[in-house]
């Protein structure tokens, strides 16, 4: 059986993609600012920009969201 590392899931791209889903649904808004979500990633711990990259470019490789300058929305 293979056991992972609490911390190594935490900072796992799918796991980042999944706290800046979780702030864009919690915003309730179309476009969400990457400030905002830079902010809530601070919430949760992760305060390297490295991750919040690999984070975004994780769900715009699966074709979930789409940015532009400041603003990040989920692809309908």
């Amino acid at each position: 059986m293979m056991m992972a590392n609490s911390n190594a899931l935490k900072s796992s791209v799918m796991y980042i993609g999944y706290l800046i889903l979780k702030e864009i649904q919690k915003q309730g808004e179309d476009k969400v600012s990457i400030y905002d979500i830079s902010k809530a990633l601070k919430k949760n711990g992760i305060s390297s920009s490295r991750q919040l990259v690999l984070g975004l470019s994780f769900l715009y490789s699966v074709n979930i969201v789409e940015f532009e300058e400041a603003n990040i929305w989920v692809k309908k």
